[in-house]
Order: C-alpha cells, then structure tokens, then sequence
C-alpha cells in the first residue's frame, strides 16, 4: 500500500497546490485558463508525441483492448440515460449531457500520469489507444445522441454539427500529439537527439501544470441542489464503469494484465472537463456535470488508490 501512496499522493498534492493557490487568490485572474492552455497545446502534445516513440509491443489483436473499453462505456451511456429519463425524469437531450458525465473521464491529466507511474513504459501503448480514440468516439456518440434528442428543435443540420465535432478533434493538439507520433513511429523515421531532448525538457512540464491546473479549476465547481443527478454519475461514473470495463477486458477478452490495468484505471478516473464543456455548449446538465467532475475529483484519491492497489502487477 506504501508504493500505491507513492504513486497517487504527488498527484493529488499537486492538484491540491492549484486548489489552495486558486482559493487563496495567489495568481492572477484567469490563471488556470493560461496553464491548462500551455499543457494541452504545448506541453502535452510533445509528452504524448514521444511517449509513442517508446511503446511496448502491441496484442495481435488491439481491437479486442477497444471493443472492453468502448464496450463498456456503450453499456453505461445506455444506463445512464435510462436512469435519467425514467428516475430522474429529466428531459432526453439532459440524458445525452449525463451519459456523457458519466463515461468521460479525466484520462490526459490523471490517467496518463498514473498509468506511466504505476506500470511504466508497457502502458504507453494501451494509453496512446485511448487517448488517440476516446475523445473522438464519445463525442461522435454524444452528438449524435443530442442531436436525435433535440431533432424537433434542431437549429443545426446534424452533418453539420457531426462535420464541427470532427474538426475540432483534428485541430484538437493532445488526439494530433498520439496520432503523429503514432504514424512518426509506425514509419521508422526516428527522432533526431537534439529534438528528442527538446521533446522531453518540453514534455516534463505537461503533468504538473496540467494537474495544477485542474485544481485551481476545482475551486469554481459548485455542488449545491445537484444531489440526485450528481448521485447518477458519480455512480455509473466511478463505480459501474470500472467493473464493467473489467470484466469485459479480463475474464471476458482475455487481454493482457497491463492492458486490463490501463482499462480499468481509465475508466475509473473522474469526470473530465470534455463532459463539462459538451453540456455547457448544448447547455444541458450543466450544474450536475460540474459539480460531478468537483465530487469524483475528490473522490479520486480514494477509488485511484484502490484501483491501482487491485490492478498492481503480481
């Protein structure tokens, strides 16, 4: 249990450093806004970029590693916005806002971080597969969700909206940071030392400041009079999400104990700000999804912590 406190406590210490510095106004205005800009648009993509440089062997078959991990998340959006509809009594278009807090999670600034710690340079495979497909995939899902919910409201060919989704994850620097180094890699051409050093002193910056500006951000969430939606997503979030992905990608699949592990970690990481963002744009959820992604935050340090002491190799 030490060696797990060793991993998750630098972590959740810096996180808990942009708390303190936001609620304590020690930095400018705006502040977090700067950092989260510099880790994904700089600091990030250059980690991801060489990460892909080091990728362990990949399974025969990866597609098994996707159909656990998006198989599962197609169960839980399924539940979620059932749950919604029919106990929450929220409206079918709030549903595609919750399912989506409930299967985004916080991968790029949590799970990468904690995966590398904890089983090391056999995990910058499964972590490049998930990173490069999970935005794409959850918000081609959420838009189309949203959109077959609102469709008698629609103001936005869907084509369109789908066509602005994809868009913007190819302009999106963390997907374009796993995919160019995936194809950079694949291609042999290699990475000079100068740029690879470059790379490096470039990419030690993305964990820190990406986790010190998530914790400055956790001081603006707000948690009053979302209890019952709140209550739905933390617990097909951090609960149900985990164990399906689980059993789909171990007893099920078979995969491969590190790749099992990245599964199941990811899956069990918090709310990420990706939810916060859909649902502040089709302005759906907003307050359950924000103050989700501040309750699973916190709750992280103690559901990362179990994961990894579940999932640590033998």
């Amino acid at each position: 249990m030490l060696a797990i406190l060793t991993i998750v406590t630098p972590v959740f210490g810096i996180m808990l450093a942009g708390w303190l510095t936001e609620r304590w106004r020690y930095l400018p205005e705006g502040s977090a806004k700067v950092i989260a800009q510099f880790c994904f648009n700089v600091s990030m993509p250059a980690f991801l970029f060489r990460a892909m440089q080091g990728i362990g062997d990949v399974p025969a078959a990866p597609w098994r590693f996707v159909a656990a991990f998006f198989g599962g998340i197609a169960l839980v959006w399924i539940a979620s916005a059932l749950l919604a509809r029919f106990v929450l009594r929220r409206s079918a278009a709030d549903g595609a806002a919750i399912s989506m807090g409930s299967c985004f999670g916080n991968g790029v600034m949590l799970g990468v971080p904690l995966a590398l710690s904890a089983f090391g340079p056999d995990a910058a495979a499964p972590i490049g597969i998930l990173v490069s497909l999970d935005s794409l995939i959850l918000w081609i899902i959420a838009t189309l969700h949203i959109e077959w919910a609102s469709r008698r409201e629609r103001t936005v060919p869907f084509l369109a909206a789908l066509g602005g989704v994809v868009a913007d994850l190819l302009r999106n620097p963390v997907v374009m940071g796993v995919v160019v180094g995936t194809l950079w890699r694949v291609g042999g051409l290699g990475v000079p030392e100068l740029l690879d050093r470059f790379l490096a002193l470039l990419g030690q910056a993305a964990v820190p400041s990406g986790l010190f500006a998530l914790g400055m951000s956790l001081a603006t969430y707000r948690i009053a009079g979302q209890l019952p939606t709140l209550t739905v997503i933390f617990a097909m979030k951090m609960l149900l999400l985990p164990a399906v992905v689980y059993v789909l990608s171990g007893p099920v699949l078979g995969l491969p104990p590190v790749w099992v592990a990245v599964a199941v970690l990811f899956a069990a990481m918090p709310v990420g700000a990706n939810a916060f963002l859909f649902a502040a744009k089709y302005d759906r959820a907003v307050g359950s999804v924000s103050a989700a992604i501040a309750v699973s935050t916190v709750a992280a340090v103690g559901t990362a912590s179990a994961v990894l002491y579940l999932m640590r190799p033998a």
